[in-house]
């Protein structure tokens, strides 16, 4: 097992989104949109212990997206833009996946998440 990423100040579901995150990027799938990590949040939901969160909304994705971006957990790419110039922010990871999965891990709550993504790997 690699370092470990700092994940002990988020709240569970910032958990959740990070571990959205780290899915995505195991299977080659990121930088991703709030949309694309929502949807990966709400298929792990199953394996988050102790509390219930329910389904997340992709407006909670994205709130939660921008205060893992401030922690530097994930980093925002802005590839597509619209006419305006905005554009929807993608999201990939800054630490390496394996941190993320192990600070993961040693939560009870979020270590099924871990269990989830470490599947993927093999």
């Amino acid at each position: 097992m690699s370092e470990r990423a700092e994940l002990d100040s988020e709240s569970l579901a910032s958990r959740v989104v990070a571990a959205g995150v780290v899915e995505l990027s195991v299977r080659g799938e990121t930088p991703a949109h709030a949309g694309e990590i929502r949807r990966a949040c709400n298929d792990a939901m199953d394996a988050v212990a102790g509390e219930v969160l329910g389904s997340v909304t992709e407006a909670e994705v994205a709130r939660t997206l921008n205060e893992l971006e401030a922690d530097g957990v994930v980093e925002g790419v802005r590839e597509d833009t619209s006419p305006a110039g905005k554009g929807r922010p993608n999201y990939r990871l800054v630490p390496p996946a394996d941190a993320v999965r192990a600070a993961l891990a040693d939560d009870d709550r979020t270590a099924g998440l871990a269990d989830r993504i470490e599947s993927l790997d093999a």
